[in-house]
């Protein structure tokens, strides 16, 4: 199968627009938010925060990868897809977040209150997650707008809920913050939810997910977990073994480091749906598509790495003099940039070729070993600890991604995928129009 290099790159630059603009914003929003609350209290929010981004994967059971998956596909499924998504986001969310609040005695730093931990999670496992669910539906049937845009506007909205507290409260504590946050997130993530369903249509038939596309969803959700984990658990694991100002600090300096991630982020996103048509034809046929994108996001990442670690002394003229210690664990972490290039490259390769057992399995390995390290690393070494088990843990990861794609390659002439047309066996049909 050819790839559309035409539609590539329109969804690239589309993406790479949309994460300009929200990396403005968020870094006007980051920096508002990190001078209201102060370390301590943003060291807080950013490990319930961590603690919901763990979560949120298995909060849809993986139906909103299985959708991106099946529409770019089989578009004639669009709105069977969409409706299964939407019911099983917002439903699993909610449940996802009393559950997450109900647990908060043990896994969230001490100082923060149910209420807290709920008001957040509701806006991330709810909210958030419809804002990109009608991102990602767009995208899958051949618009990227949507996905470029709305991001964006979240973070608009959180921007102006910020500022607008600040000017008319001043000083905010975190709960204070936390139902605001909720405020700014949930409306918008309903809107544009209950927008595409009007758009499309909606499909009146029953939905279901069959114990195959079970298995499937929830690897695809383990593998996102997995990487979630070793991606936040430090900042959480911060909170609760060290203090609450050192997980401010480090979610500070993580911060920066992840907004300079932001584009390799457009050309991965817009790249998925392309690596799941690649993909059917086997992983060579997936690795056409790595080869054409990896000199540009390769490329990003080394001069995006070396330019963060220079700009890193200017961190406390922007973030607060507060912030100052950020500064010698910013420089470190840049590797980070070139580090997670090499394993998303890798990683969607095999995704979309039907290799997801593999891939989630070694990511799921890296999130224990990321959290063991953790329990070691953190007493003793605080933020450096965490800079080291998150260094390491994402060079293992993509050693050995890579090394199976190797293996594979070496293995067979073609390696043929092993999911395919048969999964759409049983499915309801629905209109395809968008």
């Amino acid at each position: 199968m050819a790839i559309d290099t035409k539609l590539l790159r329109k969804s690239v630059l589309a993406l790479f627009a949309g994460q300009v603009s929200k990396l403005a914003i968020q870094a006007v929003y980051f920096v508002a938010l990190a001078r209201m609350l102060g370390p301590t209290d943003y060291g807080a929010f950013a490990a319930v925060l961590a603690l919901a981004a763990l979560v949120s994967p298995f909060s849809s059971l993986g139906t909103n990868t299985l959708m991106v998956r099946n529409v770019a596909q089989d578009p004639v499924t669009a709105r069977y897809e969409w409706k299964r998504a939407l019911v099983f986001t917002a439903f699993g969310g909610m449940i996802s977040s009393l559950l997450l609040a109900s647990a908060s005695h043990w896994v969230a730093p001490a100082d923060v209150s149910w209420a807290g931990i709920f008001y957040v999670a509701v806006a991330d496992l709810v909210g958030l997650r419809l804002v990109d669910l009608v991102g990602s539906f767009r995208q899958a049937v051949g618009s990227s707008r949507a996905l470029a845009i709305l991001p964006s506007l979240a973070n608009t909205c959180r921007l102006v809920a910020a500022v607008t507290a600040n000017l008319a409260l001043g000083t905010l504590s975190l709960e204070t913050w936390s139902w605001i946050y909720a405020a700014a997130t949930l409306p918008l993530g309903a809107g544009v939810a209950v927008l595409t369903t009007v758009r499309i249509g909606f499909y009146r038939g029953k939905t279901k997910v069959t114990p195959r596309e079970m298995r499937e969803g929830l690897l695809f959700a383990t593998a996102l977990a997995s990487q979630n984990v070793y991606n936040d658990i430090d900042k959480a694991m911060l909170g609760r073994l060290v203090s609450a100002t050192s997980a401010g600090i480090y979610s500070a300096a993580y911060r920066i480091i992840d907004m300079a991630y932001a584009p390799i982020r457009s050309v991965s996103a817009a790249a998925y749906p392309l690596y799941f048509k690649e993909g059917k034809s086997g992983l060579r046929s997936a690795l056409k598509l790595t080869r054409k994108i990896s000199f540009l996001v390769l490329g990003y990442a080394v001069v995006g790495a070396i330019g963060v670690a220079f700009a890193a002394p200017l961190a406390p003229a922007i973030l607060g003099t507060d912030y100052s210690e950020a500064v010698q664990y910013i420089q470190p972490m840049a590797w980070l940039i070139i580090l997670r290039a090499g394993s998303f490259l890798a990683a969607d390769t095999l995704t979309g070729c039907g290799h997801q057992s593999y891939r989630t399995a070694v990511q799921a390995s890296m999130a224990a070993i990321n959290v063991c390290m953790n329990f070691y690393l953190l007493p003793q070494y605080g933020i450096a600890g965490a800079v080291i088990s998150t260094l390491l843990c994402e060079a293992l990861l993509g050693s050995l991604l890579w090394l199976y794609i190797v293996v594979q390659l070496q293995r067979a002439p073609e390696v043929a995928p092993r999911a395919s047309a048969r999964r759409k066996r049983g499915r309801h049909r629905a209109s395809s129009r968008v």
